[in-house]
């Protein structure tokens, strides 16, 4: 029997975590633990290794930056999948979030968590991730 795949939500903000959380719970068959602390999240990835990342660029300790960087250059973590979650739309942000090796970005505003699209953007998203990892092991 395989394992549930396992998605680690690193937001800091407590209403944010749960309403992605609530969102998420659409999917049916798997795991989300959500961590609020930068460094915190970068241990659960090097330890439970998460078959997706849904990381926030601001946080406490460490920023999502310096975990995706992290996370890409240690060779256990860098084939996870990782979709940064931020309110920035600063162009810069996003370049930096690509080049540092994010698969993708989506911006976290009220949108994100009202319109039906933005929705369905954020499934799409965490599901060809999930399935991904599902062919992979396959």
């Amino acid at each position: 029997m395989s394992e549930r795949p396992y998605i680690l939500l690193v937001e800091d903000s407590p209403s944010q975590a749960l309403q992605l959380r609530l969102m998420l719970q659409t999917f049916t068959d798997y795991d989300i633990s959500v961590i609020s602390d930068g460094a915190e999240g970068w241990r659960q990835a090097c330890t439970r290794h998460p078959t997706l990342i849904l990381l926030d660029i601001n946080l406490p300790s460490l920023d999502g930056f310096q975990i995706l960087s992290r996370l890409k250059r240690n060779r256990a973590t860098a084939h996870i999948p990782v979709i940064m979650l931020t309110t920035s739309d600063s162009v810069s942000d996003v370049e930096r979030a690509i080049e540092l090796g994010a698969n993708d970005y989506l911006f976290k505003d009220d949108c994100l968590f009202k319109s039906v699209q933005a929705r369905n953007q954020l499934y799409a998203s965490v599901g060809q991730y999930l399935n991904h990892g599902k062919e992979e092991t396959a």
